[in-house]
């Protein structure tokens, strides 16, 4: 790790410096089926704390919201705007990340705590915009994740809940890229006090851990489909929502370990 990263300084002098905050939009694909969704995650980041803001909003110049199909007869679905917020928060110097959950009818605070990256650094190189990447690899949750980060931007975060690599991550995708986060726009002459980085935390939160929440997450999907069923009273058709954890971003989970 330390003879590339040191040859990439000694080659780029004039694109290595120190940032006080950097403000980065990345556009985050995942799957459903055969159906694609799009929205955009934006990192607020300074060299000790971050904050993700998840959007559910379009991502293209059009601004165009609604399904369209592709050529390889997959759906592309971009989400228009709404009340959900969705905010996750990360010390550089801590494996952990605190999610805040609003919406209307709800407001969690889902901590996800003692997060093992592993991370395995390559002498591969290649060039994303005005930046030299290098990459990187780890096994995280029952996926095999490639990173490509930017050693002249030395900020440890990126996208999704991965971090801890010696510069800002601008691309990472899953071993099927299925689940792709690619940035689209840095600011790196930002300008937010430390205190914006910090969680905020009401009084009418309910706390809870990520196993928990997820255990949440089940029982709500669960209710929505008894509820449409109800609806759908004696016309002999149903709806059950399975989850298939192979299709799943997190594929396995360590308390499952033991």
């Amino acid at each position: 790790m330390k003879s590339i990263l040191s040859h990439l300084l000694i080659i780029l002098p004039f694109l290595t410096f120190s940032q006080n905050a950097i403000v980065a939009e990345y556009s985050h694909t995942s799957p459903t089926s055969n159906i694609e969704k799009s929205k955009s995650i934006v990192l607020y980041a300074n060299n000790e704390r971050a904050k993700q803001i998840h959007s559910k909003s379009q991502i293209n110049d059009g601004n165009e919201y609604g399904a369209s199909l592709n050529n390889d007869g997959s759906i592309t679905i971009i989400e228009e705007p709404s009340d959900y917020n969705n905010v996750w928060f990360y010390k550089a110097s801590t494996n952990d990340v605190i999610k805040s959950v609003k919406n209307p009818k709800s407001d969690f605070i889902v901590y996800d705590t003692g997060l093992d990256y592993n991370w395995e650094i390559k002498d591969e190189i290649d060039s994303i915009g005005n930046y030299q990447v290098v990459k990187a690899l780890t096994n995280f949750r029952g996926r095999t994740f490639t990173a490509w980060f930017a050693p002249a931007i030395p900020i440890s975060f990126g996208p999704w809940k991965l971090k801890g690599l010696p510069g800002l991550i601008l691309k990472m995708y899953d071993q099927e890229q299925k689940y792709t986060w690619s940035v689209r726009k840095i600011n790196l002459n930002a300008e937010f006090t430390e205190d914006a980085l910090k969680p905020t935390i009401s009084e009418d939160a309910e706390g809870m851990t990520y196993r928990e929440g997820l255990e949440l997450s089940d029982k709500l999907r669960n209710e929505k489909s008894r509820i449409r069923n109800t609806k759908l009273g004696g016309r002999g058709t149903s709806f059950k929502t399975v989850r298939h954890r192979e299709q799943e971003l997190e594929r396995e989970f360590e308390w499952e370990e033991n």
